[in-house]
């Protein structure tokens, strides 16, 4: 994944109860979408309890149609928990229409370090992070994982989650990540708003989510031959019959509406041959396919 960051073409912000926002059109100038925290799971008790700001930040997002995702911060021990504490962010959500993610935020619970979570080993911890993004993915949305560069490469077994949309956290002038193909790189959490007295984390996004009309790269509008078929680039939310055809060929539904289950096995399917881990059917991905 390319670190030119001239290239990224959108920016997104995240946003919870530490972020204060008296007007949230100004969000508009600088983001093109803000990932939004549902809420946590305490690191001590194990409760899981909603963001302070999560009702108000979601009622400034939609009244101004600033495009938005989530994503909470787990301290989840079991698997069975990592699967709660998805169906608490599906119920939490269920009313709104994301274009980004649901994000699991795997880091330390605290600077101490003595949190819950904070001492599980790498396979666990990994094992519930596919927990939560599995169970994500069955509850109809997009899955992805949050976590710092380090933690990726250390605490994480990270290319048992490239399926799933990767955002890394690192803040210098470059990122060096070689572990997964990833959509966006948190580069800082300094960035000011004139006019909004908080600091807001900013991250680079690279991949073609395609929200309202704004996307990084752009379909064919024409089909296109590989290996005697004639095929068009597909990507989610596309309803025709090359994605009925692509369906097939991955082993799922085939329904003919590219949705969540598609784009993970697309990304599968990408990972496993060698090929730039983005969820969209070009002529790469078909040529491979067919």
């Amino acid at each position: 994944m390319t670190e030119d960051v001239k290239n990224a073409g959108l920016y997104v912000g995240d946003i919870s109860e530490y972020n204060t926002i008296q007007k949230y059109t100004l969000l508009k100038e600088h983001f093109d979408g803000i990932v939004v925290r549902i809420g946590y799971r305490g690191y001590s008790a194990g409760t899981i309890k909603e963001d302070a700001l999560f009702a108000k930040h979601m009622q400034g997002l939609t009244e101004n149609g600033i495009p938005y995702g989530f994503y909470f911060m787990g301290q989840a021990v079991t698997e069975q928990e990592a699967i709660s504490e998805a169906e608490y962010c599906h119920e939490m959500t269920k009313s709104y229409s994301p274009v980004l993610p649901v994000y699991y935020d795997s880091e330390l619970s605290n600077p101490k370090g003595d949190g819950r979570a904070d001492h599980l080993s790498r396979r666990m911890r990994t094992d519930i992070t596919k927990a939560f993004c599995k169970r994500i993915l069955q509850l109809g949305m997009r899955a992805g994982v949050y976590a710092s560069k380090s933690w990726l490469e250390t605490k994480l077994y990270a290319e048992e989650l490239a399926e799933y949309s990767i955002w890394v956290a690192c803040y210098s002038a470059t990122l060096g990540y070689r572990e997964t193909d990833y959509d966006m790189w948190q580069y800082t959490s300094e960035y000011s708003i004139p006019n909004l007295n908080t600091k807001f984390d900013r991250s680079y996004c690279y991949r073609a989510f395609d929200w309202n009309g704004i996307s990084t790269e752009k379909p064919e509008e024409e089909g296109y031959p590989v290996k005697g078929r004639t095929v068009t680039t597909v990507r989610y939310n596309d309803r025709n019959e090359s994605v009925r055809l692509l369906q097939g060929e991955l082993g799922v539904e085939t329904d003919g509406i590219f949705g969540v289950e598609t784009e993970a096995a697309v990304r599968q399917f990408q990972r496993t041959h060698g090929l730039t881990v983005d969820g969209v059917a070009g002529i790469e991905t078909w040529n491979a396919l067919l």
